[in-house]
């Protein structure tokens, strides 16, 4: 019985976390000038459950366009919202009012792409948010 208190304290610790933390993608350019996809997540039942699969960016104007394929991994819907952050090569966040959180709902196993165009030429560099 002493046993299954703290065990069962940690599992209520590890719910509650999972159901309050963020998801989020970023594109970044290594040494080489290559690009490259990083996922971080403090929520791990929400990153195992939605991947970024294929990115794509390209310069409209002199705007940056992304866009992001997402994969729903897990069997049963998603229902989610997203947002993009844009941030200046100095890394202050730009326009960060701007950009709302955007709902998407995915059948199990699907994937689905998600677009955004840079709020203004400053910004060159973007993460994706996820939350439940």
């Amino acid at each position: 019985m002493t046993l299954l208190r703290p065990m069962l304290a940690l599992l209520l610790a590890a719910m509650l976390a999972a159901c309050s933390a963020t998801n989020m993608g970023r594109m970044e350019v290594d040494e080489d000038g290559e690009t490259i996809t990083k996922v971080y997540s403090s929520n791990s039942l929400l990153s195992s459950r939605i991947s970024v699969q294929d990115l794509k960016q390209k310069t409209v104007g002199d705007l940056l366009y992304i866009q992001a394929t997402l994969e729903n991994d897990w069997k049963f819907e998603l229902d989610f919202q997203y947002k993009f952050k844009w941030f200046d090569k100095d890394g202050f966040e730009q326009a960060p009012e701007g950009q709302p959180w955007r709902q998407v709902v995915m059948a199990g196993r699907s994937q689905n792409s998600v677009q955004a165009v840079a709020p203004n030429p400053s910004a060159v560099r973007f993460e994706i948010w996820v939350r439940e």
